[in-house]
């Protein structure tokens, strides 16, 4: 089967190494890591590329031609909500967001949120493609903040962009299943003396990443959205669900 994947960067490790093994002809788009803190922009971005993708398609000899679009996103605030097809089935994981694929399942995910309440995440592509939180990175945007505020509202604005973290009491840093990585597990320890959160490690897997990229896409772990359909919240555990949608044929 030839697949089209939309995903986000923080993932390029996991989903390409998964790629070069799969049975199936996967191609990646891939998308900058931050989107889904502005859900409209995530949603615009996704919904160009899906276009995008069915618009290619339709020049394509039939042989080559992908059987469906699948996103390596969860809800992320909302900014799935609303996506549509005109020809091809979307794929996406029944999950809140990225931490569930890395954890696995959305159930371990849930279960790891009872036992580590206040929880800030830390792994490999979170380190490589975010805005993480260390001294470091804090400088760093201070430094800019004076170079284009001044000193006062550069440490008002600090100020109130780091109101969040006093609702945090863990530093959760999930390793790479490809290899370890002692330097980003030493950069998320540090993080967590420097603000004053208690260190966790836990495994990551590979096992939801795996199912996304070859299937299968059993319906309590995916939402399979038709072509000419779009995918509203669903408000419970299933987090998904699909209804017809009124669409133009012009891309």
């Amino acid at each position: 089967m030839r697949l089209a994947l939309i995903g986000c960067m923080v993932m390029n490790r996991e989903i390409s190494h998964l790629i070069a093994e799969s049975g199936h002809v996967v191609r990646a788009w891939w998308l900058r890591q931050g989107l889904h803190d502005t859900p409209d922009v995530l949603r615009t971005e996704l919904q160009r590329t899906v276009d995008e993708i069915e618009r290619e398609n339709g020049l394509l000899p039939e042989h080559l031609r992908f059987k469906a679009v699948v996103l390596a996103y969860g809800l992320c605030s909302n900014g799935v909500v609303g996506l549509r097809s005109r020809s091809l089935p979307i794929v996406v994981p029944r999950c809140d967001d990225c931490i569930s694929l890395f954890l696995g399942s959305a159930e371990r995910y849930r279960a790891l949120f009872l036992e580590m309440p206040g929880a800030y995440w830390y792994n490999t592509g979170w380190i490589e493609q975010a805005f993480t939180p260390s001294k470091e990175n804090y400088a760093r945007k201070r430094a800019e903040y004076v170079e284009n505020y001044g000193e006062e509202n550069a440490d008002f604005l600090m100020e109130c962009e780091n109101g969040w973290m006093d609702k945090y009491q863990c530093c959760g840093f999930i390793s790479c299943p490809l290899g370890d990585r002692p330097d980003y597990e030493a950069y998320a320890r540090q993080a967590a003396e420097d603000f004053g959160w208690q260190f966790r490690k836990v495994e990551g897997s590979m096992e939801y990443f795996s199912a996304l990229v070859n299937g299968p896409w059993e319906d309590d772990r995916f939402l399979v959205c038709p072509p000419r359909c779009r995918m509203e919240a669903d408000f419970s555990d299933r987090k998904l669900r699909s209804v017809p949608a009124e669409l133009d044929d012009q891309l």
